[in-house]
């Protein structure tokens, strides 16, 4: 084909592709054109023959079930090239196209082809019928043929109005559900989300957040840098907020700088905090627009339902109430619209703000719980916990921040801190000469999960040169999870590295039995909560000693969890408890403490 054939041939294929049938299911009009042909010209093989850049692509066919060929093997595409009909009475006399499929797999014997013209003159296909004898088709049936390959053009161009009043509409609905700007949902997208979402919580009980998010000093970077520039970072904005949330939230603009979010499914409200959060946390990395590095923060307000409304216009207006009052609390400030949640929720992000620099200024510290055998009275091994000292010189109880740590990634830094302290602490102590205890490290679900936990495991131990054998990672059933498969693969691998693994809270849970057969444990603490009512309690007393006795059958070492008095320790040891740990034997000591009760000479 020459330059200026193949420019045309581009033009043509262009012609063909605006009618977006390429590759489209079987539709009904084209297949009544082929069989009305069929008919009509008694042929026994008809097809609407449409010629890509390389293909053929039959839109309806009688009488042959093949959809595509190769363009250069059949007769249309001569008929294309014409833009005019092309007739071959005899095809076996006619070597040009011995591999036309039609020749060989059907017996095809003639052909006849009336050109597929669009109104502006280009040949995109062909209207082709096909004899199994040779036959010369008379004047009247060329003419029914072009006649039906207008029709086929009729056809087509219905065919693409209707699908582009459709596209039409799609784009209508879209721009009247949609920010034109960011293209976030905007206010009539978003009531309509919030009906639905308050009517599943109606169902289920779970609370839904509306939070209103204002950009501070917004209006400063539109007026001094210009609207390109405050355009542009409403934009990346509203891409960092849909990035913060989950799949099943919500990102709305209303205009301006305002964003409205919808937090579906919550399981308390002031788990809408930990949203608050990182919708703020998102905000904090600067945004990049064009030679301008800007840092912006924003003011949250917040509302719940049902508690603070029962439908969407309430909850806004809460919201939006609620931001105005964070507004005047300062920069990147966060408000529930009821005084009594913002109070919480503020002292929930102080505390979480207090635990991050906590950790990254190394305030926090390690201590130490000895576990004890039962039978000899000897320290076997510590249990590592973490502890946080205040300024006013008193210490905040774990329970208070490790629950916070451990709705945000932030509990896997904290672990991995608290792996590398205290195997570093015993490895200290063993260089020392110090007794070969087992250390007891407490894993959390999240640690658990991140695919990076095997790695630090042997990055710890690379580093401290602790035996792999003297590390204990004490997990609870629930990182079992949803994907027990996964969870018993990884108990396998750090085995293999030498690393022991304990099953903490023992008997709490609806599965212990089922996880102690299949994880591959070496040790089972007895929950505290069994050896708390010992040795009154007879039912504790049974289901203690019921535990003990079969993690000594499948070979795990038992420790009791608690012991605060004699006579649990009494009575675990007469039931053959291998360890104890509790306040009778030591609190948690420091590393000070711990070498002067039990490493002094």
């Amino acid at each position: 084909m020459t330059p200026s054939g193949q420019a045309d041939d581009l033009q043509r294929v262009a012609a063909l592709r605006r009618y977006q049938v390429l590759d489209s299911l079987p539709e009904a009009a084209f297949d009544r054109i082929t069989l009305i042909v069929k008919h009509l010209l008694k042929a026994p093989i008809v097809l609407i023959n449409l010629v890509d850049v390389k293909r053929t692509w039959l839109k309806s066919s009688q009488g042959l079930n093949i959809h595509e060929m190769d363009r250069e093997s059949g007769y249309c595409n001569q008929c294309v090239q014409r833009a005019d009909v092309f007739a071959v009475p005899d095809l076996l006399a006619d070597g040009r196209f011995d591999n036309d499929p039609r020749v060989k797999l059907v017996g095809a014997r003639c052909y006849l082809g009336a050109p597929l013209l669009t109104p502006d003159g280009f040949a995109i296909g062909a209207l082709a019928v096909y004899d199994t004898q040779v036959r010369h088709f008379t004047a009247g049936e060329v003419e029914l043929l072009v006649g039906l390959a207008a029709v086929v053009i009729d056809e087509l161009e219905l065919r693409l109005l209707t699908l582009q009043a459709k596209q039409a509409q799609s784009r209508s609905d879209y721009q009247a559900h949609h920010d034109p700007l960011t293209g976030l949902p905007n206010r009539l997208r978003l009531l309509d989300r919030m009906e639905v979402a308050f009517r599943q919580s109606a169902r289920s009980g779970h609370p839904v957040a509306v939070m209103v998010l204002d950009l501070d000093r917004f209006k400063l970077i539109n007026d001094s840098l210009g609207h390109l520039v405050g355009d542009e970072l409403l934009k990346q904005v509203g891409q960092r907020l849909c990035e913060a949330l989950r799949a099943d939230d919500s990102v709305a603009r209303f205009g301006g700088d305002e964003f409205v979010l919808l937090v579906p499914h919550l399981n308390t409200s002031l788990d809408a905090v930990q949203v608050a959060q990182k919708v703020l946390l998102s905000l904090e990395r600067p945004f990049q627009v064009g030679d301008h590095r800007l840092e912006v923060t924003g003011s949250l307000g917040i509302s719940l339902y049902p508690n603070d409304g029962q439908d969407p216009q309430q909850l806004l207006r809460a919201a939006d109430t609620a931001m105005y009052q964070a507004k005047t609390a300062g920069k990147a400030q966060v408000c529930f619209y009821t005084e009594d949640m913002t109070v919480a929720a503020q002292h929930k992000l102080h505390l979480h703000g207090n635990l991050t620099r906590a950790l990254q200024c190394n305030e926090l510290r390690v201590h130490y719980q000895p576990q004890v055998n039962l039978q000899t009275d000897v320290v076997v091994g510590l249990e590592a916990l973490v502890r946080w000292p205040q300024a006013d010189g008193s210490w905040l109880p774990p329970d208070q921040f490790i629950p916070l740590a451990e709705e945000s990634r932030l509990i896997i830094e904290l672990g991995t801190w608290v792996l590398w302290e205290a195997c570093k602490q015993l490895a200290q102590w063993q260089s020392q000469g110090g007794p070969p205890w087992s250390l007891s490290v407490n894993v959390s679900v999240r640690q658990w999960e991140d695919p990076n936990f095997l790695s630090i495991i042997r990055e710890v131990l690379e580093g401290t040169q602790v035996p792999a054998g003297c590390l204990v990672l004490e997990i609870t059933e629930s990182v079992m999870g949803s994907r027990p498969t996964e969870a018993l693969g990884l108990v396998e691998q750090l085995v293999a590295l030498g690393v022991r693994v304990a099953l903490d809270d023992f008997g709490t849970g609806f599965s212990s039995l089922s996880q102690l057969q299949h994880l591959k444990v070496d040790q089972v603490k007895i929950d505290r909560s069994f050896v708390r009512d010992l040795p009154e309690c007879a039912k504790s007393q049974a289901v203690t000693e019921t535990i003990i006795m079969l993690g000594h059958r499948l070979g795990v070492s038992l420790i009791g969890e608690g012991i605060e008095t004699e006579a649990q320790r009494d009575t675990l040891k007469g039931m053959s408890c291998d360890v104890g740990q509790g306040f009778l034997f030591a609190r948690p000591m420091s590393p000070q403490d711990i070498e002067a009760s039990y490493l002094s000479p």
